[in-house]
């Protein structure tokens, strides 16, 4: 059946028009490197970091995935959108966890584009989508931290207690991951002001600071060095960072500063050119402790659906007191969903200008019929 299927296939596309036939072949091939080829191609260009300490953490940061709503912008292709935002999405975290090994995954908040605004039911429905784009990992720590497309908070945007309640009873979040005897993780929330108090590892039994026997982590969906505030200080002073990872600004940036002047604070990019876009860069924490300079690493969304042109995934390994980073950068969806309007386009172009054709050919008959004198 199947040879039979084939052949009346065969014998169907040449009967077409050599153009038609060109035309089939052309989109086949597309739709071939848009939805297979592309990706397995983008994935060689990602760096792999390897570990020279035995006890190395290997981090997988997830910048403002904002999967889409079903209430904002209601327009036709609304369902289409969402399936191929939804589906975009699967593809390449699954594609990076087997890149990355990871031992921890964080997620930066915005995890839903409308979280802070959904009732109980849309909520429910959005959490049960995010875990099925994003499964959870049977061996690596999963950490959530929420944003303001989660709670609300930004431009003066009132926070519910109920919404960041339910944020947290769906996605555990907790003040503080300690995630192995060198590395504690710090959820650090400027939308609600809220941080551990502190940390009781940090000082032994006869009251001495030990805080240097291991790494401390700050979480925050918004930058945290950014507009510095009393919340901002009272936290540095307490939990004494070697790292910050931030979300929210969309684009891969990073700052180091002394913490005595945080107010001159200004991000730089990070990897988004190409020279450096697939770097591997190394800080030195233990640098970092002794000179009292922050180090806030700002990572790019992973969403093509936020209006920027470079999407990525951010990859971090704490190798003893070494941070090494790089960004696992994805295809921009945008640049090949044109590609199908271009080329779907094509055959209303050549039909039109085969009917204009036709139509001046016409007029052209019927005024020299008109125009011939008689015998």
């Amino acid at each position: 059946m199947a040879r039979i299927s084939l052949t009346r296939m065969r014998k169907r596309f040449m009967r077409l028009h050599p153009v038609w036939r060109i035309y089939c072949i052309v989109l086949i091939i597309l739709i071939l490197y848009n939805e297979v080829f592309i990706y397995v191609l983008q994935k060689f260009k990602w760096s792999s970091i390897n570990c020279k300490d035995a006890n190395c953490l290997r981090i997988l940061l997830v910048g403002d995935p904002q999967i889409l709503g079903e209430n904002t912008g209601r327009r036709l292709y609304r369902g289409l959108a969402n399936y191929d935002s939804d589906r975009y999405l699967a593809w390449y975290y699954r594609e990076v966890v087997d890149h990355v090994r990871p031992d921890v995954i964080c997620f930066l908040g915005d995890l839903m584009d409308e979280g802070n605004t959904s009732n109980e039911l849309n909520f429910k429905e959005y959490y049960e989508r995010f875990g099925s784009i994003f499964p959870t990992h049977p061996t690596a720590k999963t950490i959530y931290i929420p944003g303001d497309n989660d709670i609300g908070g930004e431009a003066g945007e009132e926070v519910k207690e109920s919404v960041v309640r339910r944020f947290r009873q769906y996605f555990s979040e907790k003040p503080a991951w300690i995630v192995n005897d060198n590395v504690t993780i710090y959820n650090i929330n400027k939308i609600t002001h809220e941080r551990p108090l502190h940390d009781p590892r940090m000082v032994d039994d006869t009251g001495v600071d030990v805080s240097d026997r291991y790494i401390r982590i700050f979480l925050s969906h918004m930058p945290v060095l950014s507009a510095a505030s009393t919340f901002t200080y009272e936290a540095i002073g307490k939990l004494k960072p070697n790292v910050i990872f931030s979300g929210h600004l969309h684009h891969s940036r990073y700052v180091r500063i002394h913490r005595k002047h945080l107010r001159a604070a200004t991000y730089k990019p990070l990897s988004d050119d190409k020279k450096t876009a697939y770097k591997v860069h190394n800080f030195d924490l233990h640098y970092h402790q002794d000179t009292q300079e922050l180090l806030e690493i700002i990572v790019p969304t992973c969403s093509y659906r936020m209006g920027v042109p470079d999407i990525g995934y951010g990859f971090a390994v704490i190798d003893g007191t070494t941070l090494k980073y790089t960004v696992l950068w994805t295809t921009n969806r945008f640049h090949q969903l044109i590609s199908y309007i271009v080329v779907a386009s094509l055959p209303v172009i050549y039909l039109t200008l085969v009917l204009l054709v036709k139509i001046i050919k016409t007029i052209c008959v019927c005024s020299k019929r008109r125009t011939k004198l008689p015998l």
